[in-house]
């Protein structure tokens, strides 16, 4: 009894040690991924990474991870060149092949969600329509049943006018968005000549660019708190 009392002492205190063994490297293994991915997606600070599943050692041993959840505060793409700040970015990352060293960390399939706040869209759209240089002006809210709300603005004669508010919808194809207003609902103020303007404006695509390699926006949809979108992708290399 004794021998076997001793055995199962010395058993648990090496499965301690294993289980700390494996919590430190894979700590370690955050720690470097969060690293590459900081610089190789041009962030202003480390995301936060979790590697899934249990054991790590033997995943890592394999260089496979079954996942691994990436989470940015913010990231910069670009809409027609401008850019535009996706916020609350979270990227979950499947059937992850490592090189040597982390040397990459290739995903063959991933998907993630975010958020544009109306601000930032606000804000992006107004640098866009400043170059352009129509006096045209937009603010975005929302207008309730997942249908955007545009407060217009137009300049006539050099002076600023407020047109009104109407609800639309913002319109994903191939990567890129437009702003979708039936005619009868562009209000009359200042006449046709600023309608026309502000159709022209709004009929304008605008590609969505700068993401990571790999992904690509999967939908837009309108909420309270801003435009919630969806990414999808494969082959999606986080370090390289």
């Amino acid at each position: 009894m004794r021998a076997l009392r001793i055995s199962l002492i010395v058993f648990g205190v090496l499965l301690v040690l294993a289980l700390i063994a494996d919590r430190i490297a894979l700590s370690m293994a955050q720690g470097e991924v969060a690293s590459q991915a900081r610089s190789s997606l041009s962030l202003d600070s480390e995301p936060d990474v979790s590697i899934k599943g249990f054991p790590f050692l033997t995943q890592v041993l394999g260089n496979h991870l079954d996942r691994v959840d990436l989470g940015l505060d913010g990231y910069e793409a670009l809409v027609d060149e401008q850019t535009l700040t996706l916020e609350e970015l979270d990227v979950r990352l499947d059937d992850v092949e490592l090189g040597d060293g982390y040397s990459s960390a290739v995903a063959a399939r991933a998907g993630g969600e975010g958020l544009i706040s109306y601000e930032e869209l606000t804000r992006a759209y107004g640098e866009l329509l400043a170059v352009s240089g129509t006096g045209f002006g937009v603010e975005f809210g929302h207008a309730g049943e997942g249908r955007l709300l545009l407060t217009l603005q137009a300049s006539v004669l050099g002076q600023s006018l407020d047109v009104g508010e109407v609800a639309g919808d913002v319109v994903l194809e191939n990567g890129s968005i437009r702003l979708e207003v039936a005619d009868e609902d562009i209000p009359d103020t200042g006449g046709p000549e600023v309608q026309a303007a502000i159709r022209e404006q709004l009929d304008i695509v605008r590609p969505i660019t700068g993401l990571p390699d790999g992904l690509s926006l999967d939908s837009l949809e309108p909420t309270e708190d801003g435009l919630a979108l969806t990414i999808t992708g494969r082959d999606v290399d986080i370090t390289g």
